[in-house]
This record gives C-alpha cells, structure tokens and sequence, in this order.
C-alpha cells in the first residue's frame, strides 16, 4: 500500500486547524464534555469523602432529573 493512503489529515477543515494552533498558541486546553467533567468532579469529590468520613462511597447521576448524589454504600 503506498504511503498516500495511509496518510490522515489532523483536521477536517482549514478553520478547525487554525482554532487548534489559536489555542495550542494560548496556552488553552480544547473543550471537555460536560458530562464528563461532572463525573469526574463527583469522582473527586466521592474520594475527598472517603478521605475525611472513611468508608466506601457511591455516586450517581442523573441528567434528566438534574441530581447528582454522592453517598455511603451501605
């Protein structure tokens, strides 16, 4: 197979290449998904629990209701 196939662009358009450079030249991360980020600061905050209280602690999430609880197991 030649090298031409095997070759990707980074980037599907000129503009997203540009807004790349744009935020690699500031010092900027790209945007997370919302939905991950509010995992992880539940993970966090679940250990920073587990750290102060002890025990085993659960999180759960819920979009649609807009509820995010973090809680002992029992």
């Amino acid at each position: 197979m030649a090298i031409s196939h095997r070759i990707r662009a980074r980037y599907g358009s000129r503009n997203e290449e540009i807004v790349a450079e744009l935020r690699e030249a500031a010092g900027a991360v790209a945007p997370l998904d919302p939905k991950l980020v509010i995992k992880r600061k539940a993970a966090e905050i679940s250990t920073a629990m587990a750290l102060l209280h002890g025990g085993d602690w659960q999180v759960q999430i819920d979009h649609r209701e807009g509820l995010v609880l973090v809680a002992p197991r029992l």
